[in-house]
C-alpha cells in the first residue's frame, strides 16, 4: 500500500508514463503502477489489461503531443486505505496555458499498483 506522504510522487510517476516519447520506458512505467488487470475509465472508453492501457496512454500521447501539449500534475494527490484523487492539466508545451484539466480517481491493490482509474476530463469554460 502506498502511505499517504508518498501519493504525489505515485501520481508524478503517472503522468510520467503519459509524457514519455520512448515506448519501452512508457511500457516500464506501466508495468511498475499498473496491476496486470487493471481498468482504466474515461468519458469515450474503457481498456483493462496493461497492454490496453498501453495502447491508450501511447494513443493519447502520439495525439497531444503531435499538438504540442504535455500533462503535468497539479501536485494535489490525496490518498488514503489505496485509493487516491488527484488533479492534472494537459498544457501547451510552447505557452504553458492550459487547455483542458481534470481529476482522476484511482484504486491501487496491496502491491501499491492501480487497478482502477476514473479519469474525469474537463475543457477551462469560456467567458
Amino acid at each position: 500500500m502506498i502511505p499517504n506522504s508518498d501519493w504525489n510522487n505515485f501520481v508524478d510517476r503517472y503522468m510520467a508514463s503519459w509524457n514519455e516519447e520512448d515506448p519501452a520506458a512508457r511500457r516500464k512505467i506501466i508495468d511498475e503502477i499498473w496491476a496486470e488487470d487493471g481498468t482504466y475509465y474515461n468519458r469515450l472508453f474503457v481498456v483493462s489489461g496493461r497492454d490496453m492501457i498501453e495502447n491508450a496512454v501511447t494513443a493519447a500521447h502520439n495525439e497531444y503531443f503531435a499538438k504540442g501539449f504535455s500533462f503535468r500534475s497539479q501536485n494535489d494527490a490525496y490518498g488514503h486505505h489505496g485509493g487516491c484523487l488527484f488533479g492534472w492539466v494537459m498544457v501547451s508545451t510552447a505557452t504553458g496555458a492550459v487547455d483542458t484539466f481534470g481529476r482522476d480517481f484511482i484504486v491501487t491493490n496491496a502491491d501499491g499498483q492501480i487497478t482502477i482509474d476514473y479519469q474525469f476530463g474537463m475543457k477551462p469554460p469560456s467567458l
